[in-house]
């Protein structure tokens, strides 16, 4: 009884309930697009950006100790003896150097009384002594890590990104959905 009411509604109440529908429908995958899936390619992409200043960090340290041990090569070959033995790599001149102690902003002087070893943070808050050629040999494993990381998030901040545009383009499909007020 109520559906042979129903279906004798005016056609223009049948559009205005369709259009309301498609306003909530709309108002939803807003609130989905604003509160998950931009919060989630936010994360997403400061995970990427975290790991690429690791790799720049630890290309940056590579490339340090690389001139390190180059110096201190040189330095041997052009002592007076001009041998390279243990006793006399053992003999390295200090070293001086400017400690980053805060991230960037606050340096110190430092004398390394032994450059041919070094402290290299490892992780989780470990520090490794390591000869030059150990923390190079490390250093390489984990840019070739880093990298593989860097890579597996890109493809999920692009995959994310993805998901936005689809949102977004069903968000104008339905839009465009919409009967006007006016013709209805």
């Amino acid at each position: 009884m109520l559906s042979s009411s129903s279906s004798k509604l005016p056609n223009k109440q049948v559009n205005m309930a369709s259009a309301n529908e498609l306003h909530e429908k709309i108002k939803e995958y807003a609130s989905f697009i604003s509160q998950t899936l931009q919060p989630q390619l936010q994360t997403a992409v400061d995970a990427r950006d975290a790991t690429d200043a690791d790799i720049s960090e630890y290309t940056q340290l590579r490339n340090k100790l690389q001139y390190l041990e180059n110096e201190i090569k040189s330095d041997l070959s052009s002592s007076s003896t001009g041998e390279s033995t243990p006793s006399s790599a053992k003999n390295c001149k200090p070293l001086e150097a400017l400690v980053d102690i805060s991230h960037g902003t606050v340096y110190c002087r430092a004398v390394i009384p032994n450059p041919r070893t070094v402290y290299v943070d490892v992780g989780l808050g470990f520090m490794v002594e390591f000869t030059l050629q150990e923390a190079i040999g490390f250093i390489d494993k984990k840019l070739k890590y880093l990298d593989e990381v860097s890579k597996h998030r890109a493809s999920v901040a692009e995959g994310i990104a993805r998901d936005v545009e689809d949102a977004l383009e069903l968000l104008e499909e339905l839009g465009a959905e919409i009967p006007d007020r006016d013709t209805a």
